[in-house]
């Protein structure tokens, strides 16, 4: 019996491999391996006892209705063969088989079938077979049920299909070495196998094929099958083997006796010495297929642990995604309340300015924008505090633009005669005053609407922005937003009403304030000065002069009195404006927007910690979403305990 070079290095590392195919690792990622496929009848079962020493059943093709993985460990402390059997999730059939001796071989498959058939043909199950002995190579081989094109008599038709699927899951693996047996009394320009196979290899790269049955060709076909199994027909990169099947009439001869019998078959014709040794005869298939399933796991096996990191991680990031499980209305709830409070916390938080870092770190190139209606401003949708502040300012520099510097005294001149009554010349009717305010605070109240509409609008978007940022669970997120909408609508009406009333407040000019007082008596005094200006001399030794008898009072009429007064009304309008607007464009920010959009969004958590428990059995996860919650779980652990061995 050949032992591999280095065995006992290649026995860890197949033993490293059955043991991730124990931890079902090859259910989420492929590990290499060799599997045997062929047509029903093609052979395998003799490839396999020729490698085993197990003589696989034959009857009713018990042996082709599930996969089996053969593993064979060189275990020198042992004295005779020892053989173990596994089905995963089936313990009691794992306890019963956990150590026996290779007799029992045909009790294991007959009770496999039992297990895995009983309401099937087919079971996409796998048998693991571990034999155990002093004189074994190691190597792990898995059978594959063989191909069939039509089924018996009370047959399920799905057969065939179902046979196909479960081939071509190993075939299309690009960690898989696909050992195709093929009869030599088949043309293998029309084998279906190799057919099959070269759809998922078109390269040619991991199939090899195993010609069977040599001694049933005619006498001179035999230097066609040669010149293809020498790779000289159709180009393999891994070549071609050969094997003498044990036929009928060899079925009482010993594994010696039928390992001598195959060499003396190789022997007799020298057209077979063009072979080399080691890809014809069990002994040098085997030793081959040993040193080439070993460098594939060494290749593989750096490989395979970065792919399990990677896709750990993959997985850890989507369970993540998902949130914490909800299950019941009472989790929604619990769930609901609890980001609600979370939710409240941070988003105060961002209207007033105080970020975390990891927010700024995050958005710190954010470029994102929201554009008014009119197009003329553009502010993050991130940094709230600093886009109003900013929205604010430009408020402030349009009522600026609007005041009276462009109202000359002649035209309040001409409005005082249309409007006059009857006061005394030079007398001003206060309904005057408040006809020539109307026009200014007409533009301001039309300016006041249009910008807090504006201002509003982006807290809107800004505050569904961070709401889409800080919700991971869509539907979480969905019922969210939906319910802001409304608070948003429900606020923009309470603004727009205060907007009103602080205009409708406004009509009438009112103030108290102490710089309208100095500003009127500032113009007051300018005006003097500039009198005195026009009436003084230089008298002797350069000293300033003003004669008193120069400064007479004008002649008075009624209509430079008129003038006067108009002149003097421009003045009180322009102090009362500036006083106004400032007043104006504090009061309406901080009655508008910061009252309802900025201080009152407590509201809307109160309403939210409100919603009807109908509305929150959305937030239950569905059955395919529990179910991959769970499938992603069950990866991770296997792939978590898959990790440890490598």
């Amino acid at each position: 019996m050949y032992i591999a070079p280095e065995y006992q290095a290649y026995q860890t590392l197949l033993d490293k491999v059955n043991k991730l195919k124990h931890h079902r690792l090859n259910d989420v990622i492929s590990v290499p391996q060799i599997a045997i496929v062929g047509d029903q009848s093609s052979g395998k079962s003799s490839v396999l006892e020729a490698f085993t020493k197990l003589l696989f059943p034959r009857d009713k093709g018990m042996c082709t209705r599930f996969a089996t993985q053969v593993n064979l460990c060189r275990d020198l402390s042992l004295k005779e063969d020892v053989l173990s059997a596994r089905i995963h999730g089936e313990d009691d059939f794992n306890e019963r088989f956990k150590v026996v001796t290779a007799s029992q071989f045909n009790a294991i498959i007959k009770e496999a079938v039992s297990l895995l058939c009983s309401t099937s043909d087919i079971s996409d199950k796998v048998l693991e077979l571990t034999l155990s002995g002093p004189t074994h190579s190691p190597l792990t081989i898995v059978d594959l049920p063989g191909f069939i094109n039509t089924t018996l008599d009370g047959q399920d038709k799905r057969i065939p299909n179902t046979i196909r699927a479960i081939n071509e899951r190993y075939m299309k693996d690009s960690r898989t070495i696909i050992l195709a047996v093929v009869p030599a009394n088949v043309d293998l320009n029309n084998s279906y196998v190799l057919a099959r196979a070269e759809e998922h290899d078109p390269n040619n790269e991991r199939t090899v094929p195993i010609v069977t049955k040599p001694d049933m060709i005619e006498k001179g076909t035999l230097p066609d099958l040669i010149d293809m199994i020498l790779n000289n027909r159709k180009k393999m990169r891994l070549g071609y083997l050969v094997m003498r099947n044990t036929g009928f009439s060899d079925k009482d001869l010993s594994w010696e006796e039928a390992r001598m019998a195959e060499e003396d078959f190789f022997n007799r014709d020298p057209a077979w010495q063009a072979v080399p040794n080691a890809s014809r005869g069990r002994t040098g298939v085997q030793k081959f297929l040993g040193e080439l399933l070993y460098a594939h796991i060494r290749k593989e096996l750096p490989l395979l642990k970065r792919e399990v990191i990677n896709k750990t991680e993959e997985l850890r990031r989507e369970l993540d995604g998902m949130g914490s499980a909800i299950a019941t209305t009472h989790d929604a709830r619990e769930k609901f309340s609890e980001l609600t409070f979370k939710l409240q916390t941070s988003l105060s938080a961002n209207l007033v300015g105080a970020y975390s870092q990891e927010y700024m770190n995050r958005f710190k190139d954010e470029a994102k924008g929201f554009y008014g209606e009119d197009m003329r401003w553009k502010k993050s949708l991130r940094f709230i505090r600093s886009s109003l502040q900013s929205l604010y300012q430009e408020y402030n520099s349009a009522m600026a633009k609007h005041n009276l510097e462009d109202l000359k005294a002649k035209d309040i001149a001409e409005t005082m005669i249309l409007f006059k009554g009857n006061e005394l010349p030079g007398f001003v009717s206060f309904s005057i005053f408040i006809k020539l305010f109307s026009a200014t605070h007409a533009t301001w109240k039309t300016l006041s609407k249009e910008h807090i509409t504006g201002i509003n609008q982006y807290l809107c978007e800004a505050t569904k922005a961070f709401l889409e940022y800080a919700i991971d669970h869509q539907l979480a997120r969905e019922v969210f937003l939906d319910h802001f909408v409304t608070f948003y609508r429900n606020q923009e009406k309470r603004i727009n009403r205060t907007l009103e009333d602080i205009f409708d407040d406004e009509q009438t000019p009112f103030t108290f304030n102490k710089y309208y007082y100095d500003t009127i008596l500032k113009v007051r005094a300018d005006k003097a000065l500039k009198h005195l200006e026009n009436h003084k001399f230089s008298g002797p030794n350069g000293a300033v002069v003003i004669r008193t008898s120069d400064l007479k009072l004008p002649s008075i009429d009624i209509n430079s009195n008129e003038q006067n007064a108009a002149e003097d009304l421009h003045e009180k309008l322009k102090a009362y404006c500036k006083v106004a607007r400032k007043r104006i464009v504090d009061v309406v920010l901080m009655q508008t927007i910061e009252r309802y959009m900025v201080n009152q969004i407590d509201l809307y958590f109160k309403e939210l910690l409100k919603v009807d428990d109908t509305r929150l059995t959305c937030l239950i996860e569905s059955e395919i979403d529990q179910r991959r919650r769970k499938d992603i779980g069950d990866r991770i652990e296997i792939l978590e305990r898959s990790l440890l061995e490598l």
